[in-house]
C-alpha cells in the first residue's frame, strides 16, 4: 500500500505515539495515513502545513496561552504593565513587529491570525517559556518525520510569510 520511505514514516510515527504514551494513537494515526495517501509532493506538504496549523491554534486556543483580553494585550504584556505602569505597553503580542512599528497585517480585530504560517505559529515569547510552553517541529508528530532537518529549519525560522511563499521555497529546495 505505501511506499517503503512512507511506510517506514508511518512506522516510526506510531512507534514515537506509543513512546510518548498518547492517548489518541488511532486517530493521529487516520491523519498520517491520511497524509501518505497524497502521492504529490506538493500537495502532501500543503495538507501536513494545513494540519500543522490547526493542531498549533488548537493548542493554543485550548490552552488559552496568550490570553489576549478586551483592550488587545496578551498576559505577558499586562504583566509587564502591572510592573511599569508607565511603559509604553503594545498590543497584540508577539504579533506587533517593534521594527516596522506595526502589527502583522495578517492578524484581525479580535486578535485571530488570518495567515497560514508554521513559523509564526509555533513561536512562543520568553514569558510562555517560562510558564513551559514552546513548540518544536520534531515534537509534533505530524512533521517529525516528514520534514528534513534543513525544511524544519526554514518553517521554524520564517514568519510573516504567506503560505504560498513558504511553500514555493520548500518546493523550489525540494530534492
Amino acid at each position: 500500500m505505501y511506499t517503503k520511505k512512507d511506510q517506514k514514516i508511518y512506522d516510526k510515527t506510531k512507534k514515537f505515539l506509543e513512546n510518548i504514551n498518547d492517548t489518541e494513537i488511532e486517530e493521529k494515526m487516520k491523519k498520517i495515513d491520511s497524509v501518505l495517501k497524497i502521492s504529490d509532493t506538493k500537495e502532501r506538504y500543503s495538507y501536513l502545513f494545513e494540519l500543522i496549523c490547526d493542531y498549533l491554534d488548537n493548542e493554543f486556543r485550548k490552552n488559552n496561552l496568550c490570553d489576549f483580553d478586551n483592550c488587545g494585550l496578551c498576559k505577558r504584556r499586562r504583566a509587564l504593565k502591572e510592573k511599569n505602569p508607565n511603559k509604553e505597553t503594545y498590543l497584540y503580542g508577539c504579533c506587533y513587529s517593534y521594527i516596522n512599528k506595526r502589527v502583522c497585517p495578517f492578524l484581525n480585530k479580535d486578535g485571530s491570525c488570518t495567515n497560514r504560517n508554521i513559523g509564526c505559529k509555533l513561536f512562543t515569547c520568553h514569558y510562555l517559556k517560562k510558564e513551559g510552553y514552546s513548540f518544536n517541529l520534531n515534537d509534533i508528530y505530524l512533521s517529525k518525520y516528514f520534514f528534513t532537518k534543513k525544511e524544519k529549519k526554514y518553517l521554524d525560522e520564517h514568519i510573516y510569510l504567506t503560505k504560498e511563499v513558504v511553500m514555493d521555497h520548500l518546493m523550489k529546495h525540494k530534492k
